[in-house]
This record gives structure tokens, C-alpha cells and sequence, in this order.
């Protein structure tokens, strides 16, 4: 599920849909719960723009750790504004 983040834009119909299939997955594996997010948060497995904010963030904390790719980070950071 985490490629197909990347693969698309994060928008919000398209977090919706990734959140439905992880839902649906849930469903059959567990059958029927009276809360799924209950369930989500007992297992650790967090929303998915959540995930994806999560894992472009180390992206991030990894250039800023590398002075060689200071210049390309500073150009995305502008290119952000």
C-alpha cells in the first residue's frame, strides 16, 4: 500500500480509497468489528496520510543529514513555497 502512496498524489478522495481497501482487507481478515479503528490502533497501523507524512519526513531528515544534497533540498523547499 505504501508504493501505491507514492505512486499517486496524496489527495484526499485518493486517501479515502486507500483507507477503504486497508478497511475492507481488515474486514475479511477479522470479520466484523464494531470498530475498526479501534482495531487499526491495536495492531499500529495508522492512517494513511499519516504513513506517508511519516515516511517523507525521514526522507527529508535524510537530505538534511547529507550536506551534499543541500543545494537540491533547499530548491525543493523553495519550489514547496
Amino acid at each position: 500500500m505504501l508504493y501505491t502512496v507514492e505512486a499517486v498524489s496524496l489527495s484526499t478522495a485518493n486517501c479515502h480509497v486507500m483507507e477503504n481497501c486497508i478497511n475492507r482487507a481488515l474486514y475479511r481478515r477479522f470479520g466484523s468489528c464494531d470498530n475498526l479503528q479501534f482495531l487499526r490502533s491495536f495492531i499500529g497501523l495508522d492512517y494513511v496520510e499519516v504513513l506517508s507524512l511519516r515516511k517523507y519526513s525521514r526522507f527529508i531528515d535524510g537530505w538534511i543529514g547529507d550536506a551534499r544534497y543541500f543545494n537540491l533540498l533547499l530548491t525543493h523547499v523553495l519550489n514547496l513555497c
